[in-house]
């Protein structure tokens, strides 16, 4: 499937994702987890724990559009995304 991704506000440590670029993803699965675990297994697999937290779910620091409607903060992980979906990361450290 492939999708359209954008990082907002990513600190220095997560310099690997380019601020308010968009760019083009195609990976194997439907929700937004399986989205997230393929960018970091290409991008730095040791980060994982800036986006999920011990239970294994999106950390409350990553606010997520979707289209440009928020996903809300329960069971984000398991949202489908659809072909050409536009997914907006927006890093909120409080």
């Amino acid at each position: 499937m492939k999708v359209r991704t954008k990082f907002l506000g990513m600190p220095e440590s997560l310099s690997f994702f380019e601020n308010g670029k968009e760019f083009q993803v195609d990976f194997t699965g439907d929700t937004l987890k399986d989205l997230l675990n393929y960018i970091l297994s290409k991008n730095g697999h040791e980060k994982k724990n800036s986006f999920f937290d011990d239970q294994g779910e999106i950390s409350l620091d990553i606010w997520t559009l979707i289209n440009g409607r928020h996903t809300g903060f329960t069971n984000r992980e398991r949202q489908r995304l659809h072909e050409d979906d536009l997914i907006e990361l927006w890093y909120e450290r409080g």
